[in-house]
């Protein structure tokens, strides 16, 4: 399909901003995991180096490595999702061993060269896989909606201005459903289901060139039930070089490949209308699919001060991400007569690919070391979000939808401020670790939507070449969610238990 539909779809009913800037962190968000030493001191690394996960956070700490070194680490995590809708809340949870047993969290390896005929007396080329993103959740909303906001709205608003004779039954549900998505609008697809599911009733049923509809339901508050399932990651490949100056002054290069994987299924139920209502129960599933690609350059600096004291600089360019999504849909109603009506057609959308394109960023970095057993590490990183946009991959197509949705998010979002502080204690062959982070709202209008706060703590054990790691992290953040079209939310709060175990080999 040539049209942009899903994403009216997702903004209906309520400000361009809402939906959309939420498809978006998504898909931009980075956390704080990667190798498990890493995690344990919440990724705040960027003047360390000797990390894999830490090459991908500043390219110039590659030469920090005194080695060569293969890194691996699995992880597994848990969620508890509680959601407020008006008086009632209802809690979830998830764990990733319901989609899989276990998960490659980074592998990689980096190749040190040394040299001490020259002043650049150190080089360093890394490879390495890093996942950013855990998709996997599960939400349930429930509650009485007072404000008298129903999804049928969303039928009628879909089905006004298109004709009844396009939304009658001619060639069966499959095909009538694929023939209006692919001729006409997303919308028109949703206005056949709703009518063919009797959700919604033309205005005079006898003119075939009807415009105006009605929702077949009689109602002042309705009940409102959502459960939400999600799978999926994205990750990243960082191929990194750097190299060493006298001694003091570490640059560094990388190129990233990001890709994404994110499920999502979505099931809303409305219910609770009027005794004398024809229309007496709806349920509508929505599954999406989406898949994404996307490069990002990055550049970082590491200079010793001391022998125990650096400081760093590092930039990351835009990630330029492409976004394919894929759609399959359902409806199924209840009737206050006893018919009950099912429409699952055997169609997937393809909606044309769109582009979002999110802010550069800029993290500076500083860590002493103490007695030479003990160490500790601080970042802070700047993101503009104001500045994330979305763009039509159609060069010819008309851009106006998407200036309309950029210079909202312009208006709306703000820039992010992260904080990310480590320590590490060595004991012999043993080393503890711990850390903590947090990151504000991109929400000028909301200073708590969206903020994540987080603590780490875990250990190692050197075996002598090979090193086991574990560490565990605790994230909260809060989000929200909109239910279909309806312009009021449920507040989310998550909180987020992750495991990891990895293990290093120097070579």
């Amino acid at each position: 399909m040539k049209h942009l539909y899903l994403l009216l779809f997702l903004i209906t009913g309520f400000s361009l901003q809402a939906q959309h800037f939420e498809d978006a962190w998504r898909y931009a968000g980075h956390e704080p995991t990667g190798t498990a030493r890493f995690t344990a001191m919440s990724g705040a690394f960027s003047s360390l180096g000797g990390d894999l996960t830490a090459v991908s956070l500043n390219p110039a700490g590659a030469t920090t490595f005194a080695t060569n070194r293969f890194s691996a680490t699995l992880s597994f995590f848990n969620k508890e999702s509680n959601a407020s809708y008006f008086n009632d809340t209802k809690k979830a949870e998830y764990n990733s061993f319901d989609d899989q047993i276990i998960g490659i969290n980074q592998i990689g390896g980096v190749w040190v060269y040394k040299s001490d005929v020259s002043d650049w007396n150190k080089i360093a080329f890394s490879v390495n896989y890093n996942k950013n993103v855990d998709y996997g959740n599960y939400i349930r909303i429930n509650g009485l909606n007072t404000q008298g906001h129903s999804v049928t709205d969303y039928y009628v608003n879909s089905a006004n201005g298109i004709y009844l004779s396009e939304l009658e039954n001619i060639d069966g549900i499959d095909a009538d459903y694929q023939w209006l998505g692919e001729n006409y609008s997303f919308e028109a697809q949703q206005a056949y289901l709703a009518y063919q599911a009797y959700i919604i009733n033309p205005v005079d049923d006898t003119d075939e060139n009807n415009t105006e509809y009605t929702a077949n339901a009689v109602y002042s508050n309705v009940v409102h039930q959502n459960k939400i399932h999600t799978t999926g990651n994205k990750s990243v490949l960082d191929f990194a070089i750097a190299g060493t100056y006298q001694k003091k002054l570490q640059l560094g290069f990388s190129i990233s490949a990001y890709s994404i994987d994110y499920e999502e299924n979505n099931t809303i139920v409305e219910k609770g209308y009027d005794a004398s209502s024809d229309l007496q129960y709806l349920k509508a599933k929505n599954a999406l699919r989406v898949d994404g690609s996307g490069l990002s350059l990055k550049l970082g600096a590491i200079y010793k001060l001391s022998d125990g004291i650096k400081v760093s600089l590092a930039y990351h360019s835009p990630e330029w991400m492409e976004i394919n999504e894929y759609m399959k849909q359902s409806i199924h109603t209840e009737m206050g007569n006893g018919d009950v009506f099912d429409f699952q057609p055997e169609v997937e959308n393809e909606f044309e690919p769109y582009k979002i394109i999110s802010p550069s960023k800029m993290i500076l970095g500083a860590s002493a070391v103490v007695n030479k057993k003990g160490l500790i590490s601080v970042d802070y990183t700047y993101q503009d979000m104001s500045n994330l946009h979305f763009k039509e991959k159609d060069y010819d197509a008309d851009t106006s939808y998407f200036d309309s949705v950029n210079d909202e998010i312009t208006d709306t979002m703000q820039a992010v401020h992260k904080l990310n502080v480590g320590g590490e204690l060595k004991l012999s062959e043993l080393s503890l670790r711990a850390g903590g982070f947090i990151t504000t709202s991109p929400v000028k209008a909301d200073d708590k939507l969206f903020t994540t706060t987080g603590m780490s703590f875990g250990m190692g054990y050197d075996f002598g070449g090979v090193v086991m790691d574990m560490a565990y992290m605790h994230t909260d953040y809060k989000s929200r969610q909109y239910l279909l079209n309806l312009p009021d939310a449920a507040r989310i709060d998550t909180s987020k238990n992750k495991f990891m175990l990895g293990v290093r080999y120097n070579f």
